[in-house]
């Protein structure tokens, strides 16, 4: 009978045994095998508003997370609600549901390299930061908009382009507008030291002033050893008091930057950023200007020319000229290229 009872109590244990083999080989094969289906790296987006059940249900959804009950209880384990911080999250295909959790818990969000250069309005530098970032295209726009804080940073609705220098920027997701904002001040003031300010004095322009010189002159050619000749054409134009009769204003006034020829109507329009009607430089940047273009009008050439006009080559460089019957001669050549090739 105790021989009958033994054995009931180690089938018994032997049952237990095995079950706990079994849990546990489960709960080790779910913890150790890959917890997603994704097959190459995957930016996963966590928000304010997200929290453990959250976040199963869109890794579910555009990971394939394969066993959520685990990942919640994993989480719930591991604290995960307290260390969650939003941001954007890079998920490898062999990831454990652990090495996930660990991931969250980590905070290590990734960054996003935000390229500034080439905008040239406030529409299209608020679309490529809201289309990188977190935050939408109108909540850069409004903050572009605001002209109490434009002021606090000394720009304004005219002005602002001279801020952002191009460069890429590497910043977190999920950076909100005024934290770029006050990281493009701090690389503008960086930028803009005693000496380049030194410079700009020497020029009789402020700094930015010099941005907007230099945004009619990354638009006016795009060789960058022929800068610093344009620069030095146009401020002797500004000395001598002549209008700076710049096309590329013309076309944004016109808000057509891809306007092949400017005809003498076009000069009839109304804009403060019309150089042929209006002396001195316009209110402000026509585009976010080069660093090239920038350096150039800050160490640019010094001669006599008060004329420049593109070579009927098409090569890019221009024909610059003292005097206007000679730049009649250039202007002439070149209008009869520009005929040639059917160029309206």
């Amino acid at each position: 009978m105790a021989t009958k009872k033994t054995r009931i109590i180690l089938r018994i244990l032997l049952v237990i045994v095995l079950l706990v083999i079994i849990t546990g080989g489960t709960a080790l094969y779910l913890y150790k095998s890959k917890a997603t289906t994704i097959t190459s790296d995957y930016y996963l987006r966590i928000g304010n508003d997200d929290n453990i059940a959250s976040l199963a249900l869109k890794l579910e959804k555009e990971c394939g997370l394969k066993y959520p009950s685990v990942f919640i209880k994993v989480a719930e384990r591991m604290n995960l609600q307290r260390w969650m911080k939003k941001g954007r999250y890079q998920l490898t295909p062999n990831m454990t549901i652990t090495d996930v959790v660990r991931l969250f818990r980590s905070g290590r969000s990734q960054t996003v390299n935000l390229v500034v250069r080439g905008m040239t309005d406030v529409q299209q530098f608020a679309e490529n930061c809201g289309n990188k970032l977190e935050p939408d295209t109108d909540a850069f726009l409004y903050l572009l908009n605001d002209t109490a804080y434009l002021d606090s940073m000394g720009f304004n609705l005219k002005t602002v382009f001279a801020l952002p220098l191009p460069d890429t920027y590497n910043v977190f997701w999920h950076t909100e507008p005024d934290e770029l904002m006050q990281r493009l001040k701090k690389e503008y003031d960086k930028y803009w030291n005693d000496n380049r300010k030194a410079l700009a004095l020497q020029c009789g322009l402020t700094p930015i002033e010099v941005s907007t010189l230099a945004s009619i002159v990354c638009k006016e050619t795009n060789q960058v050893d022929e800068m610093p000749i344009v620069a030095g054409m146009y401020l002797n134009r500004l000395r001598m008091g002549m209008p700076l009769q710049a096309d590329p204003t013309i076309k944004f006034a016109l808000n057509q930057p891809l306007l092949k020829r400017v005809l003498k109507i076009h000069l009839t329009v109304e804009s403060p950023y019309n150089t042929y009607k209006y002396n001195g430089l316009p209110p402000g940047p026509i585009c976010i200007p080069s660093k090239q273009a920038i350096e150039a009008v800050l160490h640019f050439t010094e001669h006599n020319y008060i004329f420049m006009c593109a070579r009927e080559d098409f090569s890019g460089y221009h024909n610059f000229t003292v005097s206007y019957n000679e730049h009649l001669l250039n202007a002439k050549r070149y209008q009869a290229a520009l005929d040639r090739r059917g160029i309206q």
